[in-house]
């Protein structure tokens, strides 16, 4: 199966839009607003879940055109927490893909190259 194409702030962070400038010349699409709300019809558990994975996810991350791809991803976590001896393994499998897509998971968190806080030199004010 071929790897999920990377995004552009990824590469950019790594180095690959230098080393392939011509893969990186488009810009990608942005997603326009906020996620917001939970949908009305998502009820009960899912919803509850839907509120946990917006307040876990990195800030600017999700937006609208997020909230189908959350929607589900919600509905797995809910169901898997309902009953997770009898969770299919398929099912866990997406519910891992979903939260990796969304940012979610640590290895993916460190693929969004936040800045490190500036050390502050004890000598700078003299």
């Amino acid at each position: 199966m071929a790897r999920h194409k990377q995004p552009a702030e990824v590469a950019k962070f790594k180095g690959a839009d230098k080393k392939n400038p011509q893969r990186y010349r488009q810009e990608s699409a942005k997603g326009e607003g906020d996620v917001g709300e939970a949908p009305i019809h998502l009820q009960g558990p899912a919803r509850l879940a839907w509120k946990e994975l917006c307040s876990q996810s990195l800030k600017g991350v999700l937006t609208g055109s997020d909230r189908i791809i959350l929607e589900v991803t919600a509905n797995l976590l809910a169901e898997y927490r309902a009953n997770p001896t009898e969770f299919a393994v398929g099912k866990y499998t997406h519910l891992i893909g979903n939260l990796a897509r969304l940012g979610l998971t640590p290895s993916d968190r460190q693929k969004f190259g936040l800045e490190k806080p500036k050390e502050r030199d004890e000598f700078e004010d003299f």
